[in-house]
C-alpha cells in the first residue's frame, strides 16, 4: 500500500532529524498554521510551534512586501538558545525547525532547503 502524503513529508522529517542531531524538531504546517507533519523533542508541541511560526511568518510576509522586498522565502531567528528557521516548503505551507544553541546553521539550512523542496514537491500532487 503506498503511503500518504502525511506519511511521505512525515519521513522527510525524521531523516532530516537523523541527519542533524543539533535539530531539535521539524514541522510541517499550513500557513494558517495547522500541523500537516511533525518530528519534534518531547518537550515542544507541534501545534503550539506551527500556530507561533505561522504567525511569525505572516508578519514577515507583511513587513518584506511593506517595504517592497517581495515574498519572503525564509525566516532565520537566532535566540540565546538556538535558532528557529521558517521557509516555504509550498505554496501556503511551512517548513520549521528548531535548533540547538551552538548548531551549524548553514548544514541546517542545507538540510531544510531540500526537504522543503521535497516537501513542496508531495504537496504539489
Amino acid at each position: 500500500m503506498p503511503l500518504s502524503r502525511t506519511e511521505k513529508i512525515h519521513e522527510i522529517l525524521e531523516r532530516v532529524r537523523i541527519i542533524d542531531p543539533d535539530i531539535e524538531g521539524v514541522a510541517a504546517a499550513t500557513s494558517e498554521g495547522l500541523v500537516i507533519a511533525s518530528s519534534l523533542a518531547e518537550n515542544l508541541d507541534d501545534e503550539r510551534l506551527s500556530a507561533v511560526c505561522a504567525a511569525a511568518a505572516t508578519v514577515t510576509r507583511r513587513t518584506a512586501e511593506e517595504l517592497d522586498k517581495g515574498d519572503p522565502t525564509e525566516v532565520h531567528i537566532r535566540a540565546p538558545g538556538g535558532y528557529i528557521l521558517i521557509m516555504r516548503s509550498g505554496a501556503s505551507s511551512y517548513l520549521v525547525g528548531i535548533s540547538r544553541r551552538g548548531a551549524n546553521l548553514g548544514l541546517i539550512l542545507i538540510d531544510m532547503r531540500k526537504a522543503a523542496g521535497e516537501i513542496s514537491a508531495i504537496l504539489a500532487q
